[in-house]
């Protein structure tokens, strides 16, 4: 075989079994994603139904009130948690798969680069321009790299955000008790 047919076999083996960690990744946090929302569903479903034996047991009109209050406060606190715990682990899972990303990306940039200075240097010499031609793909490619690297700190720096906002908001609903 040809060594350009070589190294682009290898490449497509390399994004192959990289597409079989992403998936491997999507189906577990699809996994976890489906147990947290079952065991919500449930949670929430024997909660409501304990609430109703609770109103049908009430004798007197006026223990009703405060009952209702009671349960809609416990809800509240349940709302919180569950979207606190919901939060965390799509926090997770957005970490997980930006590290994976930006692994790619540089692991990639990096095969790429060198791959043209293969290809460079395998090149016929008396090609005019192919100096310039390569140099302008890595400048490329360092460009693309850098743009990378900004869009994966501000995707960063905006979980960091959320995180802090639902934390804010979990220490004023603790606050209000």
């Amino acid at each position: 075989m040809l060594p350009v047919f070589e190294q682009v076999a290898e490449m497509n083996r390399a994004y192959m079994a990289n597409m079989l960690k992403s998936v491997d990744a999507a189906v577990e946090f699809a996994t976890k994603a489906s147990a947290f929302g079952v065991k919500a569903t449930n949670e929430f479903a024997q909660a409501t139904a304990a609430d109703l034996h609770a109103i049908v047991a009430v004798k007197a009109p006026h223990e009703l009130l405060p009952l209702r209050a009671k349960q809609l406060e416990e809800k509240a606190d349940w709302a919180m948690s569950t979207s606190r715990e919901a939060f965390e682990m799509i926090s997770s899972a957005q970490a997980q798969a930006m590290a994976f990303a930006e692994a790619q990306a540089a692991e990639a940039a990096k095969l790429l680069v060198a791959n043209l200075d293969k290809l460079a240097k395998a090149a016929p010499q008396n090609m005019p321009g192919a100096d310039y031609a390569i140099s302008a793909l890595k400048a490329g490619v360092e460009t693309s790299m850098a743009a990378f690297e900004t869009v994966a700190k501000a995707g960063k720096e905006s979980a960091e955000f959320a995180g802090e906002q639902v934390k804010a908001a979990a220490h004023t609903a603790t606050k209000r008790k």
